[in-house]
């Protein structure tokens, strides 16, 4: 397809169904949305500015196409999760047909007591994420929206630059150096973030952004943070939320991924302010050790943010886990699993049991 024509179809699906994705996120009636994705390279190998172009583009074509979904799509600069480790000296290994590994620097935590501030302008990596922002920019003609790169959480990006084991070990024996060097961490992720967003340009940012239902009227920032459902309770209060607050306040807002079965911290998110919305997974088919759905519920209803929930692609399953999920107190994304046979039946079967639910 021609960029004009999909321009012109972008614009189309936009007046479809911007002003209900834009109420849903903003509380404005509409209790809960389900979406479907279809398969994409986007997160797979990115060695080249013009490789994760044709990446996006190829993405955005496909979800256009598709119509049994309640969201829009949206360019990303994906270059890997190292993106802010590689600052602080962490070394991509990049591969053909693959995201490339991130390999730390750091081994003990002396090694990071009093850690140099980096400059951004120093990493390729993070040159390459505008230089991609700019390249995209241009050849969608400023037409359709781009979201910061994918962020991994001040924690997440901790233990790519420190061998892991040391630093929970070191969160209960040098504290202040944790502090520190994580006070570091979040200021480059504000910084560039913020960065990012001026490449882009205000009209043109999709916020929260990474794998989140997003407008470019909204606000907040995505954020992955995988380590969450590993801490103990004591960890994330006194070293994952204070600099994940950070940054909820400095981008009016956070939206928080994690893999795993974190229901349990999921119920201390209360603690933090302007959380917008989180992203988990009830289904093996999503994830290894996935939530249930109860506990999920449990965790989230009342607190006012938008629980995204992964599921599978069969309807036996499907059904009873939205039926355990939904709550009046609970702001649902639904998001199935990809099945090119069963695409069509599996959103109208849940979008008609959530009618039924949320009445």
């Amino acid at each position: 397809m021609e960029i004009k024509e999909l321009i012109d179809l972008y614009q189309l699906r936009k007046e479809e169904k911007e002003r209900g994705i834009l109420e849903f996120l903003e509380g404005n009636g509409r209790k809960f949305m389900v979406i479907q994705r279809t398969p994409t390279e986007m997160y797979g190998a990115c060695n080249s500015i013009e490789q994760v172009y044709r990446n996006n583009i190829a993405n955005v074509e496909r979800s256009l196409g598709f119509e049994w979904t309640d969201e829009l799509p949206y360019l990303e600069p994906w270059i890997g999760v190292g993106v802010y480790a590689t600052a602080f000296g962490g070394v991509y290994k990049w591969r053909e047909d693959n995201a490339p590994d991130t390999y730390y620097t750091y081994h003990k935590i002396d090694e990071v007591k009093n850690v140099e501030y980096p400059d951004y302008r120093k990493s390729p990596i993070m040159q390459m994420v505008l230089d991609c922002i700019d390249y995209m920019k241009e050849k969608t003609l400023g037409q359709i929206p781009i979201s910061c790169t994918d962020t991994q959480s001040p924690c997440d990006t901790a233990t790519l630059i420190l061998d892991t084991s040391e630093f929970f070990t070191a969160c209960y024996t040098h504290e202040e150096i944790i502090f520190d060097f994580m006070k570091k961490v979040t200021d480059l992720i504000i910084e560039f973030s913020k960065v990012q967003g001026e490449r882009i340009g205000q009209d043109l940012w999709i916020r929260p952004g990474h794998i989140m239902v997003s407008s470019t009227a909204y606000r907040g920032l995505s954020i992955s943070d995988d380590n969450m459902a590993v801490c103990s309770p004591k960890i994330n209060q006194k070293v994952v939320f204070p600099y994940d607050q950070m940054l909820a306040d400095a981008f009016d807002g956070l939206a928080i991924h994690s893999c795993g079965n974190w229901a349990k911290t999921m119920q201390r998110l209360g603690l933090m302010h302007n959380v917008l919305m989180i992203d988990c997974a009830v289904s093996k088919a999503c994830d290894p050790t996935p939530n249930f759905p109860s506990e999920v519920r449990e965790a989230m209803k009342g607190k006012g943010i938008i629980t995204k929930v992964r599921v599978g692609s069969e309807l036996e399953e499907i059904l009873p886990q939205v039926e355990a999920l939904a709550d009046p107190d609970l702001k649902l994304i639904i998001e199935l699993a990809y099945s090119e046979e069963n695409a069509e039946r599996n959103y109208k079967a849940v979008k008609e049991k959530l009618l039924e639910l949320y009445p």
